[in-house]
């Protein structure tokens, strides 16, 4: 995702090892070459990684604001630091981090998706309804994704939420046979190919 120097190409693919690995400790005591040359946003992504798995979101957070200085609109830095900022409690940042990115990109299925994800659970319904409407318009998945999204555990209720869902023709969530699929790791930020929240 960010430029890795050709001589730090191996190194970075032993930390990116250790991380596929769940070994974030590993991956940490290597990162000291990348995060001091012209490969340090490299370096910043992978301690990124790290200090998520590790639960450390704070001090990700700090990294992130470093990577979106120099990246502002960079699809993985915005959802991190989303993701990030919903584990710490700021729901608020979450949001506006998410806004930032479908501003420079409405058609980013899964920000909009996301950002449905920390409307409905700030409590803000309407938004969240609109939010997911228009991620399930771009991809029709998400709409699978929704019925197992515990975010929306606040909108279940809703006849507007639960029309949405109903439009692919499947089960809602609380009737028989819904097919759950719940392979999140609430430990790892998403990866630029992840698509869950």
């Amino acid at each position: 995702m960010f430029t890795i120097p050709p001589h730090l190409q191996r190194l970075a693919d032993q930390i990116d090892g250790w991380l596929d690995l769940r070994c974030p400790d590993k991956a940490l005591e290597l990162l000291d070459a990348l995060l001091t040359s012209e490969g340090r946003s490299a370096g910043l992504e992978f301690r990124v990684r790290a200090l998520c798995r590790l639960g450390r979101y704070a001090d990700a957070l700090q990294d992130l604001a470093e990577l979106r200085g120099s990246h502002p609109t960079d699809d993985w830095v915005l959802l991190t630091e989303g993701w990030c900022r919903k584990r710490t409690g700021d729901l608020r940042g979450a949001i506006t981090a998410l806004r930032v990115l479908v501003e420079h990109d409405k058609k980013h299925d899964f920000a909009r998706f996301n950002l449905a994800c920390y409307l409905a659970l700030a409590g803000d319904a309407e938004a969240a309804i609109e939010e997911l409407s228009i991620a399930c318009g771009l991809n029709a998945e998400c709409r699978d994704f929704a019925r197992d999204e515990p975010d929306f555990d606040p909108l279940r209720t809703d006849p507007r939420f639960r029309e949405l869902l109903r439009q692919t023709g499947g089960n809602l969530p609380d009737e028989p046979d819904a097919d759950t699929d719940d392979d999140d790791d609430p430990s790892e930020p998403p990866l630029p190919d992840h698509r869950r929240n």
